[in-house]
């Protein structure tokens, strides 16, 4: 039998502890078929090594070749292209590769698991299904700039009161809602939880049951 047979055979891979280097054996297998992997290790961990390398190199060429097309696109030398998917029960516009996670970090694409990538039909309607990254980036922008000031509004509201509660010394409630009860010994359908700001900068969870 040949290495790769062997390979394929019991499904090895390479196992390494510190410096050394060994096989792993995916499959249980008898001593007279370790005696025959004994023989052939050299030949076996060399063909592993060599898998190994060429799997790790045609990861980095996809990586180059992802960072480059991302470059191009934010570079204006690429635009964006989407699809159009007629499904059921969804329709809508897809987008595919690097810029994918573009349109991600702007907000105008989002995953749906079994489906796909499908971008904010407003988008393509002011935008067109082929667009550069910086009309997607232009568009985005006021609903960008009013997300980052709501962040650092609650922000701000949030160290006020870390700042209270160390001025004063009391807790301060920061956060309160209602959730199913976590305590399967406790005859409650809700729990109220609280999160408080304590005078040493630490947070409090305390949670109430209800009867």
């Amino acid at each position: 039998m040949t290495v790769k047979e062997l390979i394929r055979k019991y499904d090895l891979i390479i196992m390494r502890k510190g410096d050394k280097v060994g096989i792993g054996i995916g499959r249980k297998v008898s001593k007279k078929q370790i005696e025959e992997l004994k023989e052939k290790k050299d030949e076996i961990i060399a063909e592993l090594l060599r898998r190994e390398a060429a799997r790790e190199e045609a990861e980095a060429r996809m990586e180059a070749e992802r960072q480059e097309e991302l470059r191009a696109i934010r570079a204006g030398e690429k635009t964006i292209k989407l699809s159009w998917y007629d499904g059921c029960p969804l329709s809508g516009w897809q987008v595919f590769g690097p810029a994918t996670e573009l349109l991600e970090e702007l907000g105008l694409a989002e995953m749906v698991a079994g489906w796909g990538h499908l971008v904010d039909h407003r988008a393509v309607k002011a935008l067109g299904n082929e667009f550069t990254y910086q009309q997607a980036v232009e568009y985005t922008q006021p609903a960008r700039e009013a997300k980052e000031q709501t962040e650092a509004k609650k922000t701000a509201e949030r160290q006020a009161k870390f700042d209270e509660a160390r001025e004063t010394g009391k807790s301060v409630l920061l956060q309160k809602w209602t959730e199913p009860c976590n305590d399967p010994k406790e005859e409650c359908s809700l729990d109220i939880v609280r999160v408080y700001a304590m005078p040493d900068g630490t947070q409090k969870v305390e949670r109430v049951h209800t009867y």
